[in-house]
């Protein structure tokens, strides 16, 4: 497991890369960025909690054919309120 950073577009994408608890059922392949931001410094802060968490490595990437998306509220019932 490792915590990908990769910058498209102007943004910084945190994506959770080697477990399949972090992606989504019908994801078909397609990764979902867990944290997305304008600023390299805060992603970079963001992916170090998560590689210290869970006690992995930071790859940086950048380019990529496809952008991650981001999961919709409605894929983490259990998150709300």
């Amino acid at each position: 497991m490792y915590v990908e950073i990769r910058k498209k577009d102007a943004k910084y994408f945190v994506i959770l890369r080697g477990e399949d608890l972090y992606r989504h059922e019908d994801a078909k392949g397609k990764q979902f960025a867990h944290f997305v931001s304008t600023s390299k410094d805060e992603a970079s802060n963001v992916a170090k909690q998560f590689a210290k968490q869970n006690k992995c490595l930071i790859r940086w990437t950048s380019g990529g054919i496809e952008t991650p998306e981001l999961p919709s509220p409605t894929d983490f019932p259990h998150a709300e309120g």
